[in-house]
């Protein structure tokens, strides 16, 4: 018998899975070849060495323990990967770009309507355009009402006008965010 088969045939040896011819076989190479005896005995040795070896009871925990640990280390994750690019989750879709264009236009133009020169250069907002006297009208006839009801129309015109604002401006995430949390504090018919 040659040694590289020898040595693939210990450990069968060992675990008693070989037949009757080969365990002879390998009992007469083992007896003639120093190396492979050699091999035989460190194989021996460290099969005896686990066999005696105590087996270690897992905790009953041990599932619950190692998932809560899988859990916390992707929550984990998730932050550090949320603070590693604070910037980049701020991307606003074409809506909310296209609300911030408005409102920026809006702004503009009423900083540029206060301008008494840039007012008598535009064609609209001169005071003797329809649209002007429209506004102008509108806005007196509020003036004459009662004060305070002006001030709550503006006052509800205000935070609805911020809420749109803020929304907009946030994305879709604080969007369902703020509509779920609106949603389950209505009452229920």
């Amino acid at each position: 018998m040659q040694c590289s088969k020898a040595t693939r045939q210990i450990q069968l040896y060992l675990d008693k899975q070989l037949n009757l011819e080969q365990t002879r076989a390998l009992e007469s190479h083992l007896s003639s070849c120093s190396a492979c005896c050699h091999e035989y005995f460190l194989l021996l040795e460290i099969d005896q060495a686990l066999n005696e070896m105590e087996m270690v009871r897992e905790p009953a925990d041990l599932t619950m323990h190692i998932m809560r640990r899988v859990a916390l280390s992707s929550q984990q994750v998730a932050v550090q990967e949320q603070k590693a690019r604070p910037l980049t989750s701020f991307r606003p879709s074409l809506p909310e770009m296209l609300i911030a264009v408005a409102l920026a236009t809006i702004t503009m133009s009423g900083i540029v309507l206060e301008q008494p020169s840039a007012r008598a250069a535009l064609p609209i907002a001169n005071g003797h355009d329809p649209l002007s006297l429209l506004v102008l009208s509108l806005w007196q006839g509020l003036v004459h009402v009662n004060s305070d009801t002006v001030m709550f129309f503006l006052w509800i015109m205000g935070t609805l006008l911020g809420i749109w604002i803020t929304l907009a401006v946030a994305g879709s995430d604080m969007r369902d965010q703020w509509y779920k949390a609106v949603m389950d504090r209505l009452p229920v018919w």
